[in-house]
């Protein structure tokens, strides 16, 4: 049956309209427009007209950067050895506490295991309910490196190769690199490169070869380079971005996920956290925005991801990072377009991310014009994916 909701406004990924109206038929947008102008339904067909849970719609957001085993404990490494069946109940219940919030995609970077690409496929098989899974499966780091937690180690572009492919032979749908240190764990420190630019192309050639996307962790100003010229997909965090760096980013047309979430959690929570993880934390904060303001200046791609998981960093937070995106020099209407066009653009699913005919029918429903208020995205009055009410 198809269903027309109606609405007093409506964010389509791209403009607004008033007074419009979105048809809904087997779990895709079939129209979308101005109310009065919405279609009449086919002969032979049935429909019901209803009022929408919300004064205003919007696509459902993409959290391009997300950790479903892991629920924001102050502990990291602690709950990174947690065992795999406590993991796998975490990642259900964080996807629910996502896709309540409003997040109907999710692109999870790395679990000590296939967890979350299992659970993506029950959820695509209706067996439990929660948003669209892209995982990444195991990351691919460094002897030494950061993510050895949850990660596959490999050094030299052979063994590369193949912990790419085993990556892709477990039914990933990304793979997740490591290209520099981090701020959590026992690993090196976000200055360290990690990869060379050999290296980083035996995995990047392997994950373009499946059809696959290819995201990497960096901090460090060389990481990124390396990361970019070797022909990777999107870099995550990017705190220490300079002038240099951005031009060949640029070059490359390369996308950049900030997750400053991860980092404002963080510094906010200085006092539970040991002070070597407070350290690396307040090296790379100091110029965040202001490296991913000039790169957004510079007309490089944002997208929107909060690496949801770390400490303090709650799955059903997301919107902040709009509000983030929204300090650092984005508009509200270009930060919503980071959180959903964008996004979708960034992980590959072109029917995510938009409310427009042949999109999915994943939209969240607010009680304000979110292009004028960015807070009414953290509390939506209704949530509906593949075209029917979240429970």
């Amino acid at each position: 049956m198809r269903t027309v909701l109606e609405v007093d406004g409506l964010f389509d990924g791209t403009t607004t309209i008033s007074d419009a109206a979105i048809v809904v038929d087997a779990g895709e947008v079939v129209w979308v427009g101005k109310r009065a102008r919405a279609p009449k339904t086919p002969k032979g067909e049935r429909s019901r007209t209803a009022a929408a849970p919300g004064q205003f719609a919007m696509p459902g957001m993409i959290n391009c950067h997300a950790h479903l085993t892991f629920d924001g404990s102050a502990d990291f490494e602690k709950e990174a050895r947690q065992n795999e069946t406590i993991a796998a109940l975490k990642a259900f219940v964080n996807g629910r506490a996502a896709i309540r919030a409003g997040v109907t995609t999710v692109r999870d970077l790395g679990a000590n295991g296939t967890m979350v690409i299992e659970l993506g496929r029950a959820i695509e098989a209706g067996t439990v309910e929660g948003p669209r899974i892209l995982a990444a499966g195991r990351g691919i780091t460094n002897t030494g490196g950061h993510g050895t937690e949850i990660g596959r180690v490999a050094d030299g572009p052979d063994e590369v190769r193949r912990a790419t492919r085993e990556q892709i032979a477990a039914g990933c749908g990304v793979i997740k690199f490591f290209s520099t240190g981090g701020v959590l764990g026992e690993g090196a420190g976000p200055n360290l490169t990690q990869y060379t630019l050999e290296e980083t192309r035996a995995a990047v050639e392997e994950a373009h070869k499946a059809g696959i996307r290819i995201t990497t962790h960096a901090h460090g100003a060389e990481g990124m380079r390396v990361a970019a010229e070797a022909g990777i997909d999107s870099i995550e965090h990017c705190t220490l971005l300079d002038a240099k760096t951005i031009r060949v980013i640029k070059e490359h047309d390369v996308a950049l996920v900030p997750t400053f979430s991860a980092l404002h959690a963080i510094i906010d929570n200085a006092a539970k956290l040991p002070e070597r993880v407070m350290a690396r934390a307040r090296d790379v904060a100091a110029k965040h925005h202001e490296g991913v303001r000039a790169a957004y200046k510079a007309g490089i791609r944002i997208a929107a991801g909060t690496d949801a998981g770390t400490p303090f960093n709650r799955h059903a937070r997301f919107a902040l990072e709009l509000g983030y995106l929204n300090e650092t020099g984005l508009t509200k209407e270009e930060s919503l377009v980071a959180a959903t066009r964008r996004s979708a653009e960034v992980v590959g699913r072109e029917k995510a991310g938009r409310i427009a005919a042949g999109s999915y029918a994943d939209i969240v429903f607010l009680s304000g014009d979110p292009t004028k208020d960015l807070e009414v995205t953290l509390k939506p009055t209704a949530v509906w994916i593949r075209g029917a009410p979240v429970s």
